[in-house]
């Protein structure tokens, strides 16, 4: 069997600190994705694109436990899109429908038919605040690259290149990757029109990391704009539910939801959408959950 290499994400510096990229490959990431939701290849895709996005999103976070969040509703038959990602890059996500197949109609998988375009795409920023940061900005192809550069442009006011590609067959994730390229606050015109000419050599970039992989293609990329690498970290799929966080969900629900569970249902069973992982409580610790939802309602 072909020995995997390491997921990884580079944070670059270029043109003496004019411009900035961010350089993923995240071909493992995906294909656990795939594997754990069982998915189409169009909905690896779909999904991959975001997550790989959404992990260039977490390197950017301050604080291991801040977190991004990634919605895209564009009224396809894949349905919602949904990927979050840490601090500390541990990544998930899930489609609605991981079945939805969609006929070629060109070279490429039919990611914008399976995702659609008419809705928006939401990006929530868990920055340990009062209130989490939120920005929403309507859908420009649900081909998602596109959709998120027009995210960092219309809603963080940061003009992005944004590259995104997963190449996938029936069974595997032959490679996966993205590069953000976002110029620095007083660029010159020169910088700006490098980085410019520079768009068509960024657009095949699962063909190029599957090719050259993470290092071999920040040189192949980026060479002619003085790349400077400043980090190097690794992102991961990871789901972080636990038994204790499905309890706190659950006494959320109150003590009438709680009350119903035990008396007509004698119990609950509760399926996490990101890792699928199976919960179950009997009645006897739904009753300790409702005493708790009880004391939490003043009742």
């Amino acid at each position: 069997m072909e020995t995997r290499r390491e997921d990884g994400i580079y944070h670059i510096s270029l043109m003496g600190g004019q411009a900035r990229a961010i350089l993923i490959e995240s071909t493992n990431l995906v294909q656990r994705a795939m594997e754990t939701h069982r998915l189409t290849r169009v909905a690896t895709a779909a999904l991959g694109r975001t997550l790989t996005c959404a992990a260039m999103m977490g390197s950017m976070l301050k604080g291991e436990n801040e977190s991004v969040s990634v919605q895209i509703k564009g009224g396809g038959p894949i349905g919602t899109v949904l990927a979050v990602a840490h601090g500390n890059l541990d990544v998930k996500g899930y489609v609605d429908n991981p079945g939805v197949d969609l006929p070629r109609t060109g070279p490429k998988l039919p990611v914008g038919a399976a995702v659609g375009r008419d809705g928006k795409m939401t990006v929530i920023k868990d920055l340990g605040m009062r209130e989490p940061y939120i920005g929403q900005v309507n859908l420009v192809s649900g081909e998602i690259a596109e959709d998120f550069a027009m995210y960092f442009t219309a809603s963080e006011q940061t003009p992005s290149l944004v590259s995104l590609g997963v190449l996938v067959d029936d069974e595997r994730v032959r490679s996966a990757g993205g590069l953000i390229v976002q110029m620095m606050p007083g660029a010159t015109e020169a910088a700006i029109a490098s980085v410019e000419q520079s768009a068509g050599m960024f657009m095949d970039i699962s063909g190029t990391m599957q090719e050259y992989h993470l290092e071999g293609a920040a040189r192949q990329l980026l060479t002619h704009l003085e790349p400077e690498i400043l980090e190097k970290r690794v992102p991961h799929w990871r789901c972080d539910c636990s038994r204790e966080r499905i309890e706190g969900v659950l006494v959320t629900l109150g003590v009438e939801e709680l009350r119903d569970m035990i008396e007509t249902q004698r119990g609950a069973q509760v399926d996490c959408h990101f890792c699928l992982k199976r919960y179950q409580f009997n009645a006897e610790e739904l009753s300790k959950l409702l005493q708790a939802a009880t004391a939490r309602e003043g009742k």
